[in-house]
């Protein structure tokens, strides 16, 4: 934690409750969902309530630690194709939005790790207005790679290793009033590893009531129960009542916070309390958009164990205005996972991400990007046979490609 104030602190200073917008994930590998988002709006109004988006995606791709293990570093070309498919529903009240993809890896020097379907992805989000006062919502996402700093939700990783994880949500919103909203949430997010490493489950439900006290500046009250089962390790659940606001500060500029103690309850009789904490900022800016989050909470350390504590720090650039059809992303993540007595896990990882779109026709577009990322663990964990499971590991990856796609509209 000691090694996180510093930057936690510049993130507080500007910030509080983290948007949805800060929590982007990086992308797993090229074809990912958001490589068919229209950032610059460039396609034409959707006059069907069905559109169906085929595309096609084919990759060259240089990795130079395919293995995420600075003690066996190997690199190789990898030769990529990903189909994908990806439908949006919508009507007045209601829009649904769904997709999957794979990626067919050839290897050429390890050829032993080529595989038609190492890599998957699948997304769900939806939302249902009900009627003007109530609306519910609905999400789901689902990793499976070889990359565990990709599937994890904390973003370290334990070498290459076949996981994946997926994470399901819902919630309600009841508007009582014009100055008050209720809300309910439930989720559950589940991690499976290969061999060696400690799969888990966490159920979450929260409640909530926000009540909107001038034009731009909310106040939100909360609480969520969640349980993990972690195999291997005793059960344990815990309790974390939040207090927050959010602020509109300008028309372009958001900031939130929310805070709270996290106490949690071992089946061992153990007990712990830390601070729950997410923040964030968001801007529109001339150039496109922009925002830094944190988020401070209780975690699962990637298959390693847990109970750990986690302090994530994210961002986005986006830039959108340099050349019709041009898209640059760049995210950056930061992550210090702990665990909250001795250094049983101890790591700190970096990733950063930069990512080009550039839209040629309606049907093609030219992909590019690179990604680097950085571990450093001073964990004690280790296997059966006493090397480090989460070991140090520095990657870089440089990819080119080119997708297809079109949309299909349906009456």
């Amino acid at each position: 934690m000691k090694r996180l104030l510093a930057c936690a602190a510049v993130c507080l200073a500007i910030a509080s409750t983290a948007p949805a917008t800060a929590q982007l994930p990086l992308l797993q590998q090229p074809g990912q969902p958001s490589a068919v988002l229209d950032a610059q709006n460039l396609e034409p109004l959707r006059k069907a309530p069905l559109t169906i988006l085929p595309s096609l995606t084919i990759t060259g791709e240089y990795n130079d630690n395919i293995f995420l293990d600075n003690h066996n570093r190997v690199s190789d070309f990898i030769l990529g194709l990903t189909p994908g498919l990806a439908v949006v529903y919508e009507r007045p009240t209601y829009r649904l939005t769904a997709g999957y993809n794979f990626t067919a890896e050839l290897f050429a020097t390890e050829t032993q790790q080529s595989h038609a379907f190492d890599r998957q992805n699948f997304w769900l989000d939806s939302r249902w207005r009900v009627d003007p006062q109530l609306t519910f919502t609905l999400s789901d996402a689902f990793i499976y790679s070889a990359d565990t700093n990709l599937v994890s939700t904390s973003g370290v990783a334990t070498g290459s290793n076949r996981s994946y994880s997926n994470n399901l949500a819902g919630g309600v919103a009841w508007q009582l009033d014009p100055f008050w909203t209720l809300r309910a949430n439930a989720g559950w997010t589940l991690e499976r590893f290969g061999s060696g490493l400690e799969d888990s489950d966490v159920y979450r439900i929260g409640v909530g009531a926000e009540r909107r006290l001038t034009p731009l500046l909310t106040g939100t009250t909360g609480y969520e129960f969640a349980y993990f089962n972690i195999k291997g390790e005793p059960n344990f659940v815990t309790h974390t009542p939040r207090i927050g606001a959010r602020w509109q500060v300008t028309e372009t500029i958001g900031l939130s916070l929310s805070a709270g103690p996290s106490f949690e309850l071992r089946e061992d009789g153990q007990t712990h309390v830390t601070p729950a904490v997410s923040a964030g900022y968001s801007q529109r800016v001339p150039f496109g958009a922009l925002g830094l989050s944190y988020d401070r909470s209780i975690g699962t350390a990637a298959g390693l164990g847990g109970p750990t504590d986690d302090d994530l720090i994210t961002g986005y650039v986006t830039v959108t205005t340099l050349l019709r059809g041009l898209t640059i992303q760049f995210l950056p993540r930061y992550s210090v996972v702990e665990s909250p007595h001795g250094n049983r896990i101890d790591i700190r990882a970096f990733t950063a991400a930069l990512y080009t779109t550039y839209r040629l026709t309606d049907w093609v577009s030219l992909i590019g990007g690179y990604q680097f990322f950085h571990q450093r663990s001073d964990s004690t964990v280790v296997t059966r046979i006493g090397t480090p499971i989460a070991a140090d590991a520095d990657q870089n990856r440089v990819f080119v490609g080119v997708q297809f796609g079109y949309p299909i509209r349906i009456d």
